[in-house]
């Protein structure tokens, strides 16, 4: 085995002091990126999965003089509060055409199919819908034909569809057409991952960058004893993919525990089938392969300095200061989404957000820096001092632990401009819930980033911290400078970050605002509060292992 390679298993299953928090924290934050990327790559599938069942109700691509059929869908009914559809079938032709998805044949004039929820109440509905008399359906539609369990549908086969009830023609009964009400979830899934990616990337440099000036400390070391460069970087990926591949691991397993409850999420109209949402062997091999290759790109990247200047990280040398220029980065996105807007083109807008959270992400430490040398200069006492001093040395260190809950901050601004009322119109159910979705999936990323930010920054400053001990410093000005130094980034970048996203959401819209009523503001609001709740935990929790770190 190469000697690097044994080292770095060494070091995974025997870090050190402090390492084996580390340790933990890259574990569990990895396990939540690999939790988080199988449920979105599932749910997008799922999706399709659902319209391949009905998306034949919404076929009319057909010409009405060779069509086999055709097609009248009301879905403007109620039952007990449910939404009801109704779709009346004609046979234009005979025809060996398979069924549609979930029949045993095609309906035949006066047959009547329904869904399983609807057939429980087919002794109240039979005769308001002109089939008194009829003490059950002709069928029941299996789960191959419908979307959710809780669908709420009636399909009857009738002689003929008039031309002024606007028939859909088809020539198949088992076309390959995208549900109209899937595909808009499909494209709404498609912002919220881009909205969500930023967030889930940060939590992935999170894992990887826990203690990384303690791993910086090491490397250098090991380079100074006379290791390559190319041995330095190779000890840390290994060790970096250890423990990337056991938190892949782990995230796979509990989504698979958590299936069964993501399946009761009423998306799309109902709850899913669990078999719409359980993972296939690729998703579990892309898992496999792209959360630990992810982590250790990170982490490499982190090391850049190591491989060059080891005796500058030795010797704690400051980095250099950040360009003004990134901040030339937050135009392109409102503007790209301004001009795309209106014009409805998907793709461009997927890129213009992107663009947007990336701005967020690569301007945030330059602000950390600027802010944190405001501090420094107006510092009046030492925990102002310090704090100050500890964001201007190295403001990516400092930015990192709270850049998911800073993009967190984005993406609450962005989605506060579109949260419309309206409780029958399924589109702004779907709506609803899908922000509910995606800002829990949020928070899980930003309360598992902050997390292993707090250990990370701890184990970071234990060095700095000891020497202040040494010197005098009481311990308590190093722990509200700690602090002080967490919380400062969030408020100061955080809070206009918020701003910029509703800007974006703006720019989308065109300068109108979709939200009614007073949910944007408690929205932002909320977003404020839980924001400083997590930092104060996460100081909270940081602080013990602060005072360990720095004893010994």
């Amino acid at each position: 085995m190469n000697p690097m390679t044994e080292l770095g298993l060494r070091f995974v299953r025997r870090p050190g002091p402090g390492g084996r928090a580390a340790n933990l924290a890259a574990f569990g934050a990895t396990a939540v990126v690999a939790l988080l990327v199988t449920f979105l790559i599932a749910g997008s599938l799922g999706l399709s999965q659902r319209s391949e069942r009905i998306g034949w109700r919404s076929a009319d691509k057909a010409d009405p003089a060779t069509a086999i059929g055709s097609l009248n869908l009301d879905d403007d009914q109620r039952v007990d509060g449910h939404r009801l559809s109704v779709l009346d079938l004609a046979v234009l032709r005979p025809n060996e055409v398979a069924p549609p998805p979930g029949f045993d044949h095609t309906p035949k004039p006066g047959e009547v199919f329904v869904s399983p929820e609807v057939a429980k109440r087919w002794s109240s509905l039979s005769k308001q819908y002109g089939h008194d008399g009829m003490d059950k359906p002709t069928g029941v539609i299996s789960d191959k034909g419908l979307s959710s369990p809780e669908e709420f549908i009636i399909i009857r086969g009738v002689q003929t569809i008039t031309a002024d009830q606007h028939p859909q023609y088809v020539s198949s009964w088992n076309e390959n057409v995208w549900d109209s009400r899937m595909l808009g979830l499909l494209i709404a899934v498609a912002f919220g991952i881009i909205l969500v990616l930023f967030p889930i990337l940060s939590l992935v440099g999170q894992a990887a960058g826990v203690a990384a000036k303690r791993r910086e400390h090491r490397l250098a070391a090991l380079r100074l004893a006379g290791a390559t460069r190319t041995q330095v970087l190779w000890l840390s990926a290994v060790e970096q993919a250890v423990l990337a591949a056991a938190g892949a691991v782990v995230g796979l397993v509990g989504y698979t525990v958590l299936s069964p409850l993501i399946a009761q999420i009423p998306l799309g109209g109902g709850r899913w089938y669990v078999g719409d949402i359980t993972v296939q062997w690729w998703t579990v091999l892309v898992v496999l392969v792209a959360v630990p290759v992810l982590s250790v790109i990170s982490a490499l990247i982190g090391l850049g300095r190591v491989s060059i200047t080891p005796l500058g990280v030795v010797r704690g040398q400051t980095r250099k200061g950040l360009s003004v220029l990134r901040i030339g980065l937050l135009v392109i996105g409102p503007v790209m989404l301004a001009y795309y807007g209106m014009r409805g083109a998907v793709l461009p807008l997927l890129i213009a957000v992107g663009f947007a959270a990336l701005a967020v992400r690569v301007v945030g430490p330059w602000a950390v820096q600027l802010v944190g040398k405001a501090m420094a200069k107006a510092a009046n006492g030492p925990v102002t001092l310090l704090a100050g001093r500890r964001l201007v040395d190295d403001p990516k260190a400092a930015f990192r632990p709270v850049a998911a809950l800073v993009l967190s901050g984005f993406v609450t601004g962005f989605i506060s401009v579109f949260m419309p009322s309206g409780e029958d119109d399924p589109t702004f159910n779907d709506m609803r819930i899908g922000v509910a979705l995606l800002l829990s999936l949020v928070f899980l990323t930003v309360a598992a980033s902050t997390a292993a930010g707090a250990v990370g920054t701890a184990l970071d400053q234990a060095a700095p911290a000891r020497a202040l001990r040494r010197s005098g410093v009481p311990l308590s000005v190093i722990e509200r400078a700690a602090r002080v130094a967490a919380v400062v980034p969030v408020v100061a970048v955080g809070l206009p970050v918020v701003g910029f996203g509703a800007l974006c959401g703006l720019a989308l819209s065109g300068g109108k605002i979709a939200t009614e009523g007073s949910s944007g503001v408690l929205l932002l609001l909320g977003q404020v509060v839980a924001g400083l709740a997590l930092v104060t935990v996460a100081g909270a929790a940081g602080a013990p292992v602060l005072r360990k770190a720095s004893a010994n």
